[in-house]
């Protein structure tokens, strides 16, 4: 049997957290200690088969009937249990996306459809001064850890960005049209929503824990991020967009309290210019990593090829020869649109995960190197 026309192309279901529609429940029913759920809808039937995935409020569901106003969809007792549908009745309403096609156009960030967690809808406030408006959730600790300013963040099945994390509670932006286009005015506060955080910075968590955990010796989780001293280099060549990526590593190393003497920032003109300063920050073992930022887009000539080449290779060759970790966070797009959505506003901020990456190489390598694993180097040292 052929994969439905939803699925083609497509070896797992992604979503993109672009809301395309927004149901009704119309029931819930008990059927041998399954729920199934009747959703009204509209503008998602048009192609849609049983069969075909949907996510519902962020949860990746299945298509088991159709009818002319709607479909229905059986859930799991985990699944009922451990996601914001316990809530549901008829009358509630939820967000509705179809799966990403392989040659579709990818507007959010990727979103399985897989819920890590429920959060609490604390409220939904506007901006003052603006038409903008606040969403506060308060979060499972262990999925705080996960998280970071401007990393992105499913909520309900939509496709936001962290703009703030204060202990559990969790700040996103909230923008006219979402609000409209999505169920987020129908919470209320205590009401629980389906959390799932970016895949990458999910993988890096549990690498971070399984590092500090592992040994007998957990020598990694003694020696907090706070410990160390980071250069940044950065490119002023497009600076609103590096901008942007030295704002996204600043706050994630200010996130562990690395202090401000401890962090030195450095400007280049472009990202040529890159690895020659890299050289000669890790050369005077004052810093126990160096974070690399830059932003190239291609233009109609081989330049863009040439200086991505150029500065690659040479932070490369500059952490090997040195022996002091190197964060690649040098932006390599085809349009500025694609900068834009990598510094920060859909796909992350690429200045905050050279900082996280040069976090756990910089303990990593203080780990080896306390377990003799490696020759130690000369220690950094506060200038």
């Amino acid at each position: 049997m052929s994969p439905p026309q939803s699925q083609k192309g497509l070896q797992h279901i992604m979503f993109t957290g672009i809301i395309e529609e927004v149901g009704q429940i119309t029931g819930v029913d008990l059927i041998a200690g399954t729920r199934r759920l009747h959703i009204s809808a509209k503008d998602i039937l048009a192609g849609l088969r049983i069969g075909d995935s949907v996510a519902v409020s962020g949860v990746c569901l299945t298509v088991i009937d159709l009818y002319e106003h709607g479909f229905s969809a059986d859930l799991s007792s985990e699944t009922w249990e451990l996601t914001s549908f316990s809530r549901l009745q008829a009358g509630s309403l939820i967000n509705l996306e179809l799966p990403l096609k392989a040659d579709g156009r990818f507007g959010g960030h990727l979103v399985q459809g897989h819920i890590h967690a429920t959060g609490r809808f604390l409220s939904l406030s506007p901006v003052p001064g603006a038409q903008d408006l606040r969403l506060h959730i308060e979060v499972p600790t262990d999925i705080a850890r996960s998280l970071v300013s401007k990393c992105s963040i499913a909520i309900e099945g939509i496709s936001l960005t962290v703009a703030r994390l204060a202990e559990d509670v969790l700040t996103v932006a909230v923008i006219p049209h979402t609000l409209h286009a999505t169920n987020l005015p129908s919470l209320k506060p205590g009401d629980p929503v389906n959390i799932e955080t970016d895949v990458m910075m999910s993988h890096l968590a549990k690498w971070s824990i399984a590092e500090n955990t592992r040994a007998s010796r957990p020598i990694a989780a003694s020696v907090p991020a706070n410990r160390f001293r980071y250069a940044i280099v950065v490119s002023e060549f497009n600076s609103f967009i590096t901008d942007q990526l030295l704002s996204g590593a600043m706050r994630t190393l200010e996130s562990p309290q690395v202090p401000s003497a401890d962090i030195h920032v450095v400007h280049v003109p472009g990202a040529y210019e890159i690895p020659l300063m890299a050289k000669l920050l890790a050369q005077s073992r004052q810093f126990d990593a160096i974070i690399c930022l830059g932003c190239l887009i291609r233009g109609g000539t081989l330049h863009y090829e040439v200086i991505a080449h150029e500065a690659s290779r040479g932070i490369g060759q500059s952490a090997l020869e040195t022996g002091i970790p190197h964060s690649f966070g040098v932006l390599t797009c085809d349009t500025q649109e694609q900068a834009i959505d990598r510094a920060g506003m859909k796909a992350g901020n690429k200045g905050s995960e050279a900082a996280l990456a040069a976090i756990q190489m910089a303990g990593l390598k203080h780990r080896l190197e306390s377990e003799k694993a490696i020759p130690r180097l000369v220690p950094a040292t506060a200038s």
